[in-house]
């Protein structure tokens, strides 16, 4: 189980969501494991989530993996896992590098290993070994 940290500069807090399996973020939303129920909205450059506004930023402190996935669910290859993943204003650093950016004119994820773009990106617990 993963859990998002959304934080808060202006306001100096931190609210977290989770934890769950995973979580996939498509365009403005995010939505929390199987449900499919958008646990979380961007607008006007910030992040709402339980009634709260102005999140900036995000990040998982938990071990995770992340894969891209197509409209019709394909996925690409898994990467990670990763001890740290932030993400601010659509960019997202994986163990402090950069690994992909959300393109809001295309609303798609720019995969910067694979030079490929996607519909969603989930991050997720790594499968069991």
């Amino acid at each position: 189980m993963i859990t998002l940290i959304f934080e808060s500069e202006q306001l100096a807090q931190s609210v977290a969501l989770g934890p769950a399996s995973f979580f996939r973020i498509t365009g403005n939303f995010i939505t929390e494991g199987f449900d499919g129920k958008a646990a979380a909205r961007f607008s006007n450059h910030f992040w709402e989530m339980h009634g709260q506004k102005y999140f900036t930023q995000y990040a998982c402190h938990d071990r995770t993996v992340i894969h891209f996935e197509d409209a019709l669910e394909n996925a690409s290859e898994i990467f990670g896992p990763f001890d740290k993943i932030t993400v601010a204003d659509g960019i997202v650093y994986a163990n402090g590098r950069l690994f992909a950016r959300f393109t809001e004119e295309t609303q798609l994820w720019h995969c910067f290993d694979t030079d490929t773009y996607w519909l969603s990106m989930v991050i997720a617990s790594p499968p069991a070994q």
